[in-house]
């Protein structure tokens, strides 16, 4: 049991569950065995030598069982004759045969033996089939929880791929979209150069008609100043005050 306790530590939950299902067929037998006065030898190692090493202790212990019959049977007969084995010999007394006190109870109590025998057999027989029977469904469970952990893992496993797709189909996506963002963002600063460019330009030109503006106007004025030093241009006064 030491051993079997180290090895629950271990072992997965459906190995352990096949090693309690043979100890208690094992126990089973074991009780069987005590009850009709045999030993019994200490259950296997393995879950798996529980059927073959149970069938092998049944025709083991029946020549023990025979030899001790006869041995029993003759001190029955001794006690009970007071001949020892005379009593086996048929009498002739006035030409009848009697059977022998002896004979009959060896017989009768061979008889119990035999039914006896026949009855542990039959009772072992079954706790074999009980036991078999038990671990055909335990390995029917165990079969149909694998196919159900198979199932279950295919279907995790293509969850796993679906969401792997996904993910690279995302980042795909998301590669482009930042590739145009970039791409949008490289023409409107190429764009907001051009216009800076063009108002600096239209800076040095609005600056140049300035300048032109006011060389013309010093040139009117001062041809106006000759116009009227030579007497071609005459200054009228307004009613207002003011200097044509």
């Amino acid at each position: 049991m030491t051993h079997q306790g180290s090895t629950r530590g271990h072992d997965p939950w459906w190995r352990v569950r096949v090693t309690q299902e043979m100890y208690k067929g094992i126990g089973d037998l074991q009780s069987l065995y005590k009850r009709a006065g045999r030993s019994f030898p200490d259950g296997p190692s393995s879950a798996s030598d529980a059927p073959c090493h149970t069938a092998r202790q049944g025709p083991k212990y029946q020549p023990a069982v025979e030899s001790e019959a006869p041995n029993y049977l003759h001190r029955v007969d001794t006690r009970s004759t007071g001949r020892g084995n005379s009593s086996d010999v048929p009498s002739h007394r006035g030409g009848s045969t009697s059977v022998p006190r002896g004979s009959v109870g060896h017989r009768a109590h061979q008889s119990m033996d035999e039914a006896k025998e026949e009855t542990r057999s039959q009772t072992g027989l079954q706790v074999q089939s009980d036991t078999l029977n038990q671990l055909e469904r335990v390995t029917r469970e165990l079969r149909e929880d694998i196919e159900h952990e198979r199932s279950r893992r295919l279907g995790l496993v293509d969850n796993v791929t679906r969401l792997y797709s996904e993910r690279e189909r995302d980042r795909s996506d998301f590669a482009f979209a930042q590739l145009e963002n970039e791409r949008t963002q490289r023409h409107l600063h190429d764009e907001l150069v051009e216009a800076r460019q063009d108002i600096s330009r239209l800076r040095g030109e609005i600056s140049e008609l300035q300048t032109r503006a006011d060389s013309q106007h010093r040139e009117h004025k001062y041809l106006l100043e000759i116009l009227e030093r030579k007497g071609f241009l005459h200054r009228k006064k307004s009613r207002t005050g003011d200097k044509v």
